[in-house]
């Protein structure tokens, strides 16, 4: 085979399109840990064949070498080399710490015959081999840069709905007390008027507890957000035993999102975000 042609072999284009959908799509949609380990498997095996296409010295070693880096890069030592090109450059950087992405590194193999092997299975273009070779180039280019660049999105607006329960063991009393003692603020709402059936706060008419100006921190404890208020009601299921539910999260007085797709993926977004920053400090 014409290890010029590698680009055109049909595992490399299925996860050149598998790595778009991925990053363009499905993170946005649906950003779970199955979406995280998507652009992982995908990307390196995109990765090497493409560097190999460009370079064809490196195809001997660049799987090993991918392998390495990829490596290095999911963990805190390259993390002052982001933050450092994120200051200069337009283009954000994000990386997440995830040593289970590591299960990726299987792929490898594959993409090492893909590049290596005299005769493989390419998708045959004809005359418009050399122009086929250019687009998918092209796009491969624009995935790989892509996947570890945020897209530019604007900070949301308005509420966003969370209803998420957690069991805390501790008494209602210790629980308010641990949420202060985090810095925060927990202002109690009685609406003596209506009812108070637990499930009935979709329509806003049980009382709840308010805490305001939550602040959200990365990885490296650097604040990136901030939620204007959230709240959650409390009920003492047995002694010291507590649960909490989160109904919703304001992240500033005016605005509304209409689009459902986008609410998902921010109602995942800061469900984790208060897990991470209250929810985990209480238990």
């Amino acid at each position: 085979m014409n290890n010029r042609n590698q680009i055109l072999n049909p595992i490399f284009i299925v996860c050149l399109m598998t790595l778009l959908l991925n990053d363009f799509y499905l993170k946005q949609t649906f950003s779970n840990a199955l979406t995280g380990k998507i652009s992982d498997f995908a990307g390196l095996t995109v990765f090497p064949i493409f560097i190999a296409y460009v370079f064809p010295n490196t195809r001997k070693w660049i799987s090993i070498a991918t392998g390495i880096l990829f490596m290095i890069w999911k963990t805190p030592l390259v993390t002052p080399i982001i933050e450092t090109l994120n200051q200069f450059s337009p283009l954000k950087i994000q990386r997440i710490i995830d040593y289970s992405d590591y299960w990726a590194l299987v792929v490898l193999p594959i993409a090492h015959t893909i590049i290596n092997r005299d005769k493989i299975l390419i998708l045959d273009f004809g005359k418009l081999l050399k122009l086929g070779k250019i687009g998918i180039a092209s796009v491969s280019l624009f995935a790989i840069c892509a996947t570890s660049t945020p897209p530019p999105v604007e900070m949301p607006k308005g509420t966003i709905y969370i209803g998420k329960e957690y069991t805390i063991k501790k008494s209602k009393a210790e629980t308010i007390e641990m949420i202060k003692s985090l810095g925060y603020n927990v202002d109690f709402y009685n609406n003596l008027e209506i009812s108070t059936s637990f499930r009935k706060h979709r329509s806003r008419n049980i009382p709840y507890y308010q805490t305001n100006n939550i602040i959200i921190y990365d990885e490296n404890s650097k604040p990136i957000d901030t939620i204007l208020n959230v709240k959650y009601t409390l009920y003492e299921t047995e002694q010291n035993r507590t649960k909490i539910e989160i109904i919703n999260v304001k992240l500033s007085e005016d605005g509304n999102i209409q689009r459902w797709q986008t609410l998902k993926y921010l109602r995942k977004q800061y469900k984790k975000s208060m897990e991470k920053q209250v929810i985990e400090k209480l238990k």
